[in-house]
């Protein structure tokens, strides 16, 4: 049994959503794939895995809001979303 520090959303019983905020934005040259990463810091995530980090293909700014939403994955799904 898990406590959260904030209020979370949950959508189904299977489903939750985490609020969160663009904390970093790193530059693009920084990695293999020449994207710029945005580092989401999450709300109510235990300190050791309260960041992801993700590229930024949405144009997401610094300070900006998020949701986060956890969900299990279709036995057809082949990877990730993002």
């Amino acid at each position: 049994m898990y406590s959260f520090r904030v209020e979370a959303f949950v959508l189904s019983t299977r489903t939750l959503k985490l609020t969160g905020n663009i904390t970093e934005i790193s530059r693009a040259g920084l990695y293999e794939d020449h994207r710029e990463r945005v580092t989401v810091s999450v709300e109510g995530a235990e300190p050791l895995y309260a960041e992801l980090r993700l590229p930024n293909r949405e144009g997401w700014n610094l300070g900006q809001r998020v949701l986060i939403v956890i969900a299990p994955a279709d036995a057809d799904d082949s990877g990730p979303v993002a």
